[in-house]
């Protein structure tokens, strides 16, 4: 095994992005967080608590184009990762698992989305025992994303899959593990393949932005309640965005979008609360191929921070400091094909840690250290 190291680089950054906390996180890995050692083709990663033991394991989709199996890490508290179950005994071509209480029984149920074949249910039995529940009817398109919420408002998890040739689909969730057939979704929406959700126009609904490759524009998906969904493409987002997350960065009390390019810099929009987006600064270099996007607030000064996975290239903070103006802080590590990242408190300490999913290459927690730790 290759020796890990992983540090924060560019100190001049870090004394202007921690002026407010005092105390940068650093994130540090190291080959006891490292975990599937058999260097698979892993391509996604989803963080929650899959035995009820009050911390997050993590669910990992592999294969991406060919039949590899996924599995569920057991997490021992501390970020460690040492127990580990088959999810299903048939292998697949996965991209991303996603994970809800699907049966309104109180545990975490999963959903594994597949490229070319169904997706596939897996109810858990509340200790992390999951079993096969049945494949979702018309879900067996070039799958690349999907996500589970409520959109209807019912108390029932819904599914949306992205696909890289066919579009969106919307599978209304029947309560029972089950779905109703696809519902598919409006607009010029091939090459979809990354998926968010927010409210951008201040409705109470909740709207979805998909990312578009294959050189179209991205679009905001508006949900109009009882009226379906209106489709409005993104001014000025022509070209190749794999992965998109939604928030409010800028302090505003308003969604705003950044779109994760492959070739080139990463877009900010910068939402007006009426489904209108103005473009801000751009984030990242051309020639950076950005594979996989997270958000959340990684310093504890309340804005959220962007975790931003590469291929073939070293992965990168983008530390905000609140206003949508962004620090890069590159993480000096193996530079591995990166294709999923996940944020959360992986041992507790009430910090957020990442954690990677490598393509060809084992898989890292880096757990978020202060200066006090």
């Amino acid at each position: 095994m290759r020796p890990a190291r992983y540090l924060l680089a560019s100190a001049a950054c870090l004394l202007t992005c921690f002026s407010a906390s005092g105390e940068p996180p650093e994130f540090s890995g190291n080959p006891f967080l490292w975990f599937d050692l058999e260097e698979r083709l892993s391509a996604g990663v989803e963080l929650a608590d899959a035995d009820g033991d009050g911390d997050l394991d993590v669910f990992l989709a592999n294969g991406r184009h060919w039949a590899q199996p996924d599995f569920v890490y057991f997490n021992l508290g501390n970020g460690r990762l040492v127990t580990s179950r088959q999810l299903g005994v048939e292998n697949g071509p996965s991209y991303i698992i996603r994970t809800g209480d699907l049966d309104a029984d109180g545990d975490v149920d999963a959903v594994t989305i597949r490229d070319s074949v169904p997706a596939q249910v897996f109810l858990n039995d509340g200790v992390g025992v999951f079993e096969p529940a049945g494949e979702i009817d018309g879900a067996d398109g070039p799958a690349r994303n999907a996500l589970l919420h409520d959109f209807s408002g019912d108390g029932v998890l819904d599914l949306v899959t992205v696909q890289r040739r066919g579009g969106v689909q919307l599978f209304a969730g029947l309560g029972d593990g089950t779905f109703t057939a696809p519902q598919p979704m409006p607009g010029e929406l091939s090459g979809s393949t990354g998926l968010a959700t927010a409210d951008f126009n201040r409705d109470s609904r909740t709207d979805l932005v998909i990312a578009c490759r294959d050189g179209g524009p991205s679009s905001v998906l508006f949900n109009m309640g009882d009226k379906g969904w209106i489709a409005e493409p993104l001014s000025g987002t022509d070209g190749d965005h794999r992965q998109v997350v939604a928030g409010d960065f800028n302090g505003d009390g308003h969604a705003d979008i950044i779109l994760g390019a492959t070739t080139g810099m990463s877009s900010l929009l910068l939402g007006d609360g009426g489904g209108n987006f103005t473009a801000g600064p751009s984030l990242g270099e051309e020639g950076r191929a950005v594979q996989t996007l997270a958000a959340g607030d990684l310093d504890g000064d309340g804005d959220l921070d962007l975790v931003e996975g590469a291929g073939e290239q070293s992965n990168r903070i983008y530390f905000n400091n609140g206003i949508a103006r962004f620090s890069a802080v590159t993480l000096e590590d193996e530079q591995e094909d990166t294709y999923g990242v996940a944020i959360g408190d992986m041992n507790g300490d009430g910090l957020t840690d990442l954690v990677f999913a490598n393509s060809e290459a084992a898989n890292i927690v880096m757990l978020a250290r202060t200066g006090g730790n």
